[in-house]
């Protein structure tokens, strides 16, 4: 028997061509109706949308001296595929033997022999009672599908062919008791991304010093909210990072060697450093322990994606094209419900040693050059600090100790390049879809190196990717394109942070642009601050006193367009919604978090008071800053 897990993915069909065993420590089915119902509208949708594979979950077994599987984990699963290979009368063997309850043993025996059953067993009466259930539920769907052809036959073979479960075979020596306690207590079955690193890693079962590598780095990649360098122990730090744990040299050709030299402990066994590695010196027995080192506690940190999205990220970029032509999809979609499914597709052309590289340098990049939020305050206007932070070692020469710390990626432009990260995340705070991170990490791709960036090149692929996502924006700057659709709170959230973005960079830069409004004067005097997830537009002139803007001659006009709204966080804007434009700029001092269109509507109510003539004058404003974005973001020319 096998010592190493083994994963496969099966179908209803391929399923059943082994013997399982329910041992005594498993609990009874108990699927009801809810459950049987959404499995088969799920089954039913997969059709529609013409999906390759259907994925029920997961079932962990372990293999017995006859042969048989012993399930471990998805016994439910399993037992609702039998009772459904039943109903749609495949020609399966749907036996199950149960240690310890004869009379459900009988019961699918009888099932699997053809034989119409009914029971009022209370041990099998929630057998029968699932079975009509299924009968119903399928009814009721071919009922709705009347108009699609042949749908019973096309229902039957999909679920026979298409439906799938993945199947992990556990080592001969797995403590199944132990195994059984932490499942049932998590409550869960495997993950897709799990299931995938045991596919991954069983391409290197004849390597195991390079798998034990590869899952220490894919365990090291999969924790999103810590820096990855913590994640592994001292030697293997270096090895990957250098001595000084802020380098990264490998490359798809030498990674696996370079792996191949780390033993089980994480020391490099040879005693070569990359470059002797690569230069074909020989080998030395020389295994040198790293020192004590501390790794000293940081703020809390939070990801700005999940590790399946990211994985979904790392596909795309690496693999997209292997998927072109494809009749299912043509291009790989950043969602993490496609993970697996997708998985399958490329997974012909993975080779898993390249993939783990390639994994290692996407999430490198990702610490180093893509914003992590740290919490500093509930309060929905200060929110959360951004950091871009790389890895150092710090000598502690007093207590002859090492630290593994983080000082800022940039010398120079940190805080504008942290700016403009920042924007673009709040300008796409949905963890699905990350576009932009593509684009940034594609920057990175063919790189020989990450280490070498230079802050003005990385600030320029910024600008220039927000001047494209503004140019999509430009029907909220002409009058002319305003409808109630495209007003007030409708107003994209995305154009009101990139106009923070661009006053803000008129200010960084000290740039001069022609204008006569009362702004050009007060943008020297903006105050610092953070992009927050604003996610409620306020209107200075509130909505609420219609009366009044009729008497200022404010028309709906003026109230909803760009030079009376800005962003605010929910539970500010319920406090502000029905106060006069002078009370609000009364309430809030230079030292609060506050944007910078903000902070001028603020300004020049203090100044001059707020109403139409303000707002008009606010309003072209906002439009010549708009129209003056490329010389703003200093965006080359495309054309």
């Amino acid at each position: 028997m096998s010592k190493n897990n083994t994963v496969e993915i099966l179908n209803v069909e391929q399923i059943f061509n082994s013997k399982y065993v329910v041992p005594l420590y498993q609990r009874n089915f108990a699927w009801g109706e809810e459950q049987i119902c959404q499995l088969l509208q799920d089954i039913n949708e997969s059709i529609k949308v013409k999906d390759q594979q259907y994925f029920i979950g997961s079932l962990v077994t372990i293999r017995r001296q006859d042969d048989s599987f012993e399930v471990i984990d998805g016994q439910q699963r399993l037992t609702i595929l039998a009772l459904l290979s039943y109903v749609l009368q495949f020609k399966v063997n749907t036996e199950i033997h149960y240690d310890s309850r004869p009379e459900v043993e009988q019961f699918l025996k009888s099932l699997a022999s053809g034989v119409n059953i009914s029971s009022s067993d209370p041990s099998t009466s929630h057998f029968s009672a699932a079975i009509e259930t299924i009968k119903e539920q399928i009814a009721k769907i071919e009922k709705a599908e009347a108009e699609t052809e042949d749908f019973k036959e096309t229902f039957r073979v999909f679920v026979l062919n298409n439906v799938c479960l993945v199947r992990e075979i556990m080592p001969e020596d797995t403590d199944v008791a132990a195994y059984f306690e932490i499942m049932n207590n998590r409550g869960e079955q495997l993950q897709e991304h799990e299931i995938i690193k045991g596919i991954l890693l069983g391409k290197l079962k004849d390597n195991p010093k390079l798998s034990k590598v590869c899952a220490s780095i894919w365990d090291a990649c999969s924790q999103m909210d810590e820096r990855v360098q913590k994640s592994f122990d001292t030697n293997i730090r270096k090895a990957l990072f250098g001595d000084n744990y802020d380098s990264f040299t490998l490359n798809d050709s030498n990674f696996k060697d370079y792996l191949s030299s780390i033993d089980s402990e994480g020391i490099i066994t040879d005693g070569l450093n990359l470059d002797e590695i690569l230069n074909g010196k020989a080998p030395e027995n020389s295994n040198t322990k790293s020192e004590e080192e501390d790794i000293p506690e940081v703020d809390r940190e939070e990801s700005i994606i999940d590790f399946p999205n990211f994985l979904m990220q790392v596909m795309k970029l690496y693999y997209n094209d292997k998927i072109k032509g494809n009749k299912e999809i043509d291009e790989i979609r950043l969602h993490d419900k496609y993970l697996l499914k997708t998985f399958r597709l490329i997974e012909a052309d993975i080779d898993a040693t390249e993939f783990f590289y390639r994994l290692l340098k996407c999430r490198t990049v990702f610490d180093r050059y893509i914003v992590k939020a740290n919490f500093v305050s509930d309060n929905d206007e200060e929110g959360r600090e951004w950091s871009l932070l790389m890895p150092y070692k710090y000598i502690d020469t007093r207590r002859n100790r090492s630290q593994l710390r983080f000082r800022n990626t940039f010398e120079n432009k940190q805080d504008m390049i942290i700016k403009a990260v920042s924007c673009i995340q709040v300008c796409h705070p949905s963890k699905y879809y990350k576009n932009y991170l593509q684009t940034l990490l594609g920057w990175f791709k063919d790189s020989a190196t990450i280490d070498d960036i230079k802050e003005d090149e990385y600030l320029a692929i910024l600008n220039s990717y927000i001047y494209d996502d503004l140019k999509n924006l430009s029907k909220y700057f002409e009058p002319k394109d305003y409808t109630p659709e495209l007003q007030g709170t409708s107003t994209s959230h995305a154009a009101l942070d990139y106009i923070d973005y661009l006053i803000w960079n008129i200010k960084d830069r000290n740039i001069t642009i022609n204008g006569e409004e009362q702004e050009w004067s007060m943008i020297s005097e903006l105050k610092d601050f953070r992009f927050q997830y604003w996610n409620s537009v306020e209107h200075h002139y509130p909505q609420k006193r219609k009366e009044e803007l009729a008497q200022e001659g404010v028309d709906d006009f003026l109230l909803n367009c760009l030079g009376n709204i800005f962003l605010i966080g929910k539970s500010t804007n319920s406090r502000l919604s029905d106060k006069n434009p002078e009370d609000k700029a009364a309430l809030y001092n230079s030292s609060l978090n506050l944007a910078p269109n903000r902070q001028l509507i603020y300004n020049i109510t203090r100044s001059y008071g707020w109403g139409k003539e303000q707002i008009a004058s606010h309003y072209e404003f906002i439009k010549t800053v708009f129209g003056n974005a490329r010389r703003i973001l200093i965006v080359e020319s495309q054309e």
